[in-house]
C-alpha cells in the first residue's frame, strides 16, 4: 500500500472516531446521556484505543508485506532453484508423499519402457 492510501485510511479512521465521539457527547439522548465522567472517558478511552489499534496494523501491515516482497525478490534473484525452495517448505509426511509418488512414476515409466521394447 502506498503512503497516499495508508494516509487516506488514517485521515478517516481518526475522522470516524472523531465522529462518533462527538455524536456520542452532544446527543441529549441516547446511551451515555446520562452517564458520569469517568463512564464517558471510559468509553473515550476504549475507542481512541481501538482508532490507534487501527492506525497501528493499517501501517504495520504495509511494512510487513513490503518486508515479505523484498524477502521474495531475494530469493529469485539468489540462484536457488524454485524447486529445491518449494521442497524446503513441506513437513516430513508431505516430502514421503512426493517421494513415493516420484517412485511410483519412475516405475510406471519404466514399465512402459519394457513393454514396448
Amino acid at each position: 500500500m502506498r503512503d497516499s492510501a495508508r494516509l487516506g485510511a488514517t485521515l478517516i479512521i481518526w475522522l470516524a472516531f472523531a465522529v462518533t465521539v462527538d455524536m456520542l457527547l452532544t446527543t441529549p439522548t441516547g446511551a451515555i446521556a446520562e452517564a458520569d465522567g469517568a463512564t464517558v472517558f471510559g468509553i473515550v478511552l476504549v475507542m481512541a484505543v481501538a482508532a490507534l489499534v487501527s492506525t497501528v496494523s493499517v501501517w504495520a501491515a504495509t511494512r510487513d508485506k513490503g518486508a515479505e516482497l523484498q524477502s521474495r525478490s531475494k530469493a529469485k534473484r539468489s540462484g536457488g532453484s524454485r524447486i529445491e525452495r518449494l521442497v524446503e517448505t513441506l513437513d516430513d509426511d508431505e516430502i514421503y508423499d512426493l517421494e513415493a509418488l516420484l517412485l511410483a512414476r519412475d516405475e510406471q515409466a519404466r514399465d512402459r519402457r519394457h513393454e514396448g521394447g
